[in-house]
């Protein structure tokens, strides 16, 4: 090592730097800080964005939903025995009139215990309309049954629209009743639905 690079003759406490190094290193810092800053104005913005967003997610509110469908029911397989109940599973195609206005189709499975009563539930896709937005919404529902008077009650929910219906979330009941099969049906029905929708803002 030469003498005059020697450390020890340095009044300052750091080592010599090459030009080259001292660039790199000062530009990291400096972008590093550049994206620091865009970090914070962000969060800022993302914070003031949520905020005038609250209001009109609170003033939306839900509102009522009501209205018929006719369900057409095709048998998905044989029916099957399971211990004393028998499996039965279904294709699904329904048309709606009221709050929706469309067209769903979709798959069902019911369970018919020895007394008669049903349990099932079932999973549709809707393709419509909803106070004049277009779009789809996947329902699933659940309920009970009878075998004997053809009487069903169920409780359903409706989410993850698209298009028009993006955002929207529906909850509610459906009575119907169930009829030998009619129009190329295995089976059909007819009933009513009740509910509450609540709108993206």
């Amino acid at each position: 090592m030469v003498a005059s690079e020697d450390p020890e003759n340095y009044a300052e406490l750091w080592l010599p730097v090459p030009l080259e190094m001292y660039m790199k290193t000062n530009c990291w810092f400096d972008r590093n800080r550049f994206l620091s800053h865009l970090r914070g104005s962000f969060c800022a913005l993302a914070i003031v964005g949520a905020a005038l967003t609250l209001p009109s997610a609170e003033a939306g509110g839900p509102q009522p939903a009501s209205g018929g469908f006719n369900p057409c029911f095709h048998y998905a397989g044989p029916p099957r025995q399971a211990g004393e109940n028998l499996i039965i599973r279904f294709n699904v195609a329904a048309t709606t009139t009221g709050t929706f206005t469309g067209s769903t189709i979709g798959i069902e499975l019911d369970i018919v215990h020895p007394d008669g009563s049903i349990t099932l539930h079932g999973t549709a896709i809707f393709t419509g309309s909803v106070g004049g937005r277009s779009g789809t919404l996947l329902f699933t529902y659940t309920g009970k049954g009878s075998a004997v008077t053809g009487h069903e009650n169920l409780h359903f929910v409706g989410r993850q629209g698209t298009d028009g219906l993006t955002g929207v979330h529906v909850e509610g009941t459906i009575e119907g009743d169930l009829v030998p099969g009619v129009g190329g049906c295995d089976v059909a029905g007819a009933g009513t639905y009740t509910g509450q929708i609540l709108f993206a803002p």
